[in-house]
């Protein structure tokens, strides 16, 4: 089949799919417009409509699924996070749908579900509108020309550093990450929320550990060989694990989706024959998938205190499903109390990771005379607080909130309550430009990739965040000041070593040959 063939073919796909899901939508808000006894029905429409979305992208993706593996996890993402309990409550206890999902009346669910559905919808649709910005380097990897990954006489260089500073501050992250497992302990996974933490770990410790992420992220843009990987995996995989044990699985689940995504681009980079990731390897890691959210059902189960329970494979899929996708709360306990809001003052929920970045920066804290955020649940943060996950969940259950339960937030929520379906579009749309960046992020400088990954992870946990947390999470000066210093220390080393003199009676000394990867 030639590529124009293949073209059409998409193209008819496409038309066909995305034709069905925009019919939905009209038929969907004609039935919503007619009101009273059409309201039920409309709801149904729009759940046809948004799972004909998904269908139609689904497809588009698999047609090209190396280079927009990176949207595929989003998707799945989205889906789970913010339409798992959807899709549970549709299909296993429709005639409770109003009471498992939340919502007031069959308006609110209707309203709540459109939202969601074209939030996605945005996403995908900038997704593809800003494909011209990266055509070239998207063009290279699919052509695998000489070039399209970057190369730098001091890459050896800097791997080697980030792996001596890996290791080093793994000591200080580890005994940071101990405390907090003992905290928890000691307070139990939500009485952890309403306590302040004692904040006795040493300074010199403290800022240690923060080097612990950028380390590795930067030693993964050097492109290392499978050999050199080890003992930096071995490293990291004990943190991700070790993660477990403070009671958040979505920091595990980020990390590992973040590394899939880079072997993933990565095997992409390698000649057909040469690949690892083929039909079958696919295969196992959907069995290994499955395993997985078996085994972080478990972990819900025992940090609810409910032990481990006899139950079936099934039925703890379904339950984890059901319970990840608790986000669409967030979505319809908007749309629910929309009236209760200022709106004068809801773009400040937008925009707080920026506030609380402020606040917590040393030197913006001391220049303008701010106070440091801690978060912690009572009455006295909430009353004052621009953070939309303690507001929403205090304004629907002050009792729930009180006792350390909450909510959480997702960008659509936060986009939606400070700006309307405009914001929403909006912020949806750099969702999607900037999943089209990560597909081709291999062919960058390695500072760029070595970002690029930090971000990712914030991305992909984006339905269930806060809008704008990426940008200071990633973008933050003690990262930017560890590649400058990286970066220094590497050009020092290969200096000094090209200028070493013959001494007497010895042997002149070599520059060490660059590594292969």
């Amino acid at each position: 089949m030639t590529a124009e063939h293949l073209g059409t073919g998409n193209s008819l796909r496409n038309t066909v799919l995305f034709g069905a899901f925009a019919v939905l939508m009209l038929v969907a808000n004609l039935l919503a417009a007619l009101g009273g006894a059409y309201q039920e029905t409309a709801v149904c429409v729009m759940f046809a409509a948004n799972a004909a979305l998904n269908v139609a992208v689904l497809a588009d993706v698999f047609a090209n699924i190396r280079r927009d593996f990176p949207l595929l996890v989003f998707t799945a993402s989205f889906d789970l996070l913010l339409l798992g309990r959807v899709y549970v409550s549709f299909f296993g206890d429709y005639e409770h749908i109003l009471y498992r999902l939340e919502a007031r009346d069959f308006g609110t669910l209707f309203d709540a579900l459109q939202i969601v559905t074209l939030a996605f919808f945005f996403v995908y649709a900038a997704y593809k509108l800003s494909a011209p910005l990266f055509v070239r380097r998207e063009a290279a990897l699919r052509e695998k020309r000489s070039g399209a990954v970057r190369r730098n006489a001091l890459l050896p260089v800097i791997r080697q550093i980030c792996v001596a500073v890996l290791l080093v501050s793994s000591l200080a992250f580890f005994y940071t990450l101990f405390r907090s497992i003992l905290y928890v302990f000691r307070h139990g996974y939500l009485g952890s929320y309403i306590q302040q933490a004692e904040d006795d770990v040493p300074s010199a410790i403290s800022r240690l550990s923060t080097l612990f992420a950028p380390a590795f992220a930067a030693f993964l843009a050097t492109m290392p060989s499978r050999r050199q990987m080890k003992l930096p995996l071995a490293v990291y995989g004990v943190y991700m694990l070790a993660s477990l044990f403070t009671g958040k699985r979505n920091t595990f689940v980020c990390e590992v989706l973040m590394l899939v995504i880079y072997f993933v681009l990565r095997d992409g980079l390698r000649a057909r024959e040469n690949r690892l990731f083929r039909k079958r390897t696919v295969l196992w890691a959907v069995f290994g998938a499955v395993a997985l959210m078996y085994v972080l059902e478990l972990v819900a189960e025992i940090r609810a205190g409910h032990g481990v329970r006899a139950r079936g494979v099934f039925d703890s899929l379904v339950s984890f499903v059901y319970s990840q996708g608790a986000s669409f709360r967030v979505i319809i306990q908007t749309v629910n109390n929309w009236d209760l809001f200022d709106h004068s003052q809801a773009y400040r929920f937008l925009f707080y990771p920026f506030e609380q970045f402020a606040h917590n920066n040393i030197f913006i804290r001391t220049m303008f005379g701010l106070n440091p955020i801690v978060e912690v649940q009572n009455t006295e943060f909430v009353q004052t607080t621009s953070n939309f996950a303690h507001v929403l969940t205090y304004m629907v259950d002050p009792g729930r909130y009180l006792s350390g339960g909450g909510f959480g937030t997702s960008f659509v929520a936060e986009a939606f309550v400070a700006y309307g379906m405009a914001g929403v579009a909006a912020v949806s749309a750099l969702v999607g430009v900037a999943f089209r960046f990560f597909s081709s992020l291999l062919t960058r400088h390695w500072v760029v990739i070595a970002l690029g990954l930090i971000a990712l992870k914030d991305f992909i946990y984006l339905p269930r965040n806060f809008a704008f947390l990426w940008v200071t999470n990633t973008f933050n000066f003690t990262y930017l000041c560890f590649f400058a210093g990286v970066y220094l220390l590497a050009l020092l080393f290969v200096r000094l070593g090209a200028h070493v003199r013959r001494a007497p009676g010895g042997f002149a000394a070599r520059p060490a040959a660059e590594e292969k990867t």
